[in-house]
C-alpha cells in the first residue's frame, strides 16, 4: 500500500472502525480506551500506594457523542500521543493554580503537538471539539492502576481555584 492510499484509508476511516479494529471500550471518564502494555516483566516500583509497574498504555478516544473527559488527575505521570482523527484539547490546572491549554493533532504547524507530557498531580480535562473522533495514546508511569485515579468534583475544584470558574464549570464533573 502506497503512503498516499494509507493517508486517505486513515481519513476515511469511522469511529465504529476504529473501535471494533482497536477493541475499544467505554471509559468511565468518557469516550473509549482498551490498555495495550502493562510491564509485568520488569520489577515493580515501591510508591506510597503499593507496589506498581513500571508503565502502562492505552489506547483512547473522544468521539462526537461522547467528547468530554471530565477534570480528574492520577498520582502518575501520563504522555498523550496523537494518532488519528480529530485533534483532541486538554486543559491542565497545575497544582500551582496555573491552567494551561494545549491542542494535541497532527496540524504541527499551526501549533498543535503529537505528545503532551502532563506531570502526576495535574487536574486533566480533555475534549473533542470538532471531527467525530480523535484517537490518542498515553504511557504512564509509574504504571496506572485504578486505585491512582483522583476523581474530583465541580464544587472541590471551584474551591482550590476559583480563577479557573469557566473552565471548571463547562469541564468538570458535577457529581462527585
Amino acid at each position: 500500500m502506497s503512503n498516499q492510499n494509507f493517508a486517505s484509508n486513515a481519513e476515511s476511516l469511522t469511529k465504529e472502525q476504529v473501535i471494533a479494529k482497536l477493541n475499544l471500550e467505554h471509559h468511565f471518564e468518557g469516550g473509549y480506551f482498551r490498555q495495550t502494555f502493562k510491564a509485568e516483566h520488569r520489577d515493580t516500583v515501591a510508591t506510597n500506594r503499593g507496589n506498581r509497574t513500571t508503565m502502562t498504555a492505552i489506547y483512547y478516544m473522544l468521539t462526537a457523542d461522547n467528547n468530554i473527559d471530565h477534570f480528574h488527575t492520577k498520582y502518575s505521570d501520563g504522555i498523550e500521543f496523537y494518532h488519528l482523527g480529530a485533534p483532541i484539547t486538554y486543559h491542565m490546572i497545575y497544582p500551582n493554580g496555573e491552567y494551561k491549554k494545549v491542542v494535541v493533532g497532527p496540524d504541527i504547524l499551526n501549533g498543535q503537538q503529537l505528545q503532551l507530557a502532563v506531570p502526576g498531580g495535574t487536574y486533566k480535562a480533555a475534549e473533542l471539539t470538532s471531527g467525530s473522533f480523535g484517537l490518542v495514546s498515553e504511557a504512564v508511569a509509574p504504571g496506572w492502576e485504578m486505585e491512582d485515579m483522583i476523581e474530583v468534583s465541580q464544587d472541590e475544584l471551584l474551591s482550590q481555584f476559583p480563577q479557573h470558574k469557566t473552565i471548571i464549570e463547562r469541564l468538570a464533573n458535577k457529581n462527585q
